[in-house]
């Protein structure tokens, strides 16, 4: 059984993501039952739970609620089948992905980490060789004002058993402190 772990937005972030992933959903033809926006930092295979939540947490331990910089292109990531949202000024969510992909492996477990972190707002069951090598620019006047990017609020680290579905029931979350 394969394991995911996530990172999670605040409320407030949640509302200026929603017409992005329903916009998207429509043109792309997502499914309709996408979960909620996150950020994937790794996959885990048949894993120990107690062991990995211990791990999980002598990571996460240190780390404040963080922003990030979402930019205003979209794609599409072939080996997850979903509509992504590209990231800039990644910092924390690249060294969080980063130790924890190397704690696991200390501690013996079967680990996925992805090249590039990337918000994924929608699935697909499919993904059609026109919109392959395709990268769409949003065009939201009232999120993207007066830059590229907009910034968004990384709350929580969540295990997941399946992403892909709406009714995505956490296993363990993990709030990050607050300022």
């Amino acid at each position: 059984m394969k394991y995911y772990i996530v990172a999670l937005f605040d409320d407030e972030t949640y509302q200026v993501i929603s017409p992005i992933q329903k916009n998207m959903s429509k043109k792309f033809r997502a499914s309709r039952n996408s979960p909620m926006p996150f950020i994937p930092l790794g996959i885990v295979d048949n894993p120990n739970l107690d062991k990995l939540y211990s791990v999980i947490q002598k990571v996460i331990s240190p780390y404040k609620s963080f922003r990030i910089d979402a930019t205003d292109n979209v794609y599409l990531h072939d080996n997850t089948k979903s509509v992504n949202l590209r990231i800039e000024n990644k910092g924390y969510i690249k060294r969080i992905s980063r130790s924890l992909k190397d704690l696991l492996i200390l501690n013996g477990f079967n680990v996925k980490v992805f090249d590039d972190n990337f918000i994924s707002i929608a699935n697909m069951g499919y993904i059609s060789k026109d919109y392959k090598k395709q990268d769409v620019k949003l065009n939201f006047p009232t999120i993207y004002k007066d830059n590229s990017f907009v910034k968004l609020r990384i709350k929580k680290i969540e295990v997941w058993k399946i992403p892909t579905q709406k009714k995505d029931v956490p296993l363990k979350s993990y709030i990050l402190k607050e300022f």
